[in-house]
């Protein structure tokens, strides 16, 4: 067998490269999950920065608690776009929405929204037409008391 230099180097290489990668996609996943939860946050917290996040980002996946004592009941996509300096979130079924000039004040925003939205369209349920109401439904389904 010939072990040249050539041939080692190659091999080494190409070791090296495939090794790379794989390290390269496990930290990227990592990365992302730990995106994903950092916007699992408590409503009112306050962070001391916002997390590095690859730009653009154009949807996410958020959970957990809203304020008001409630919380999300499942996973709710959410779309992320870039206007003028600013970071829009918006839910893209009847297009609720909160702006921002991060994506962390732009999610809490929107956090505080859906919550309110609740509140308000359920205050005039009696007078709602038929695209509120199912507005309203909507939400009662994505939201309970925590």
């Amino acid at each position: 067998m010939d072990y040249s230099s050539d041939t080692w180097s190659g091999w080494k290489e190409g070791y090296h490269t495939s090794t790379e990668k794989e390290c390269a996609s496990m930290s990227e996943e990592t990365e992302q999950e730990q995106q994903q939860s950092l916007f699992s946050i408590l409503p009112n917290a306050k962070m001391a920065y916002d997390p590095p996040i690859p730009f653009p980002l154009t949807s996410l996946k958020i959970t957990g608690l809203l304020p008001g004592g409630r919380r999300l009941t499942r996973p709710l996509d959410v779309k992320i776009t870039y206007d003028d300096g600013e970071v829009v979130v918006s839910e893209p079924l009847f297009h609720i929405h909160a702006v921002g000039t991060t994506i962390t004040q732009a999610l809490t925003e929107f956090r505080r929204i859906l919550s309110e939205e609740l509140d308000e369209l359920t205050a005039d349920e009696e007078e709602l037409g038929p695209r509120l109401q199912s507005e309203l439904q909507y939400l009662r389904n994505l939201i309970r008391m925590a």
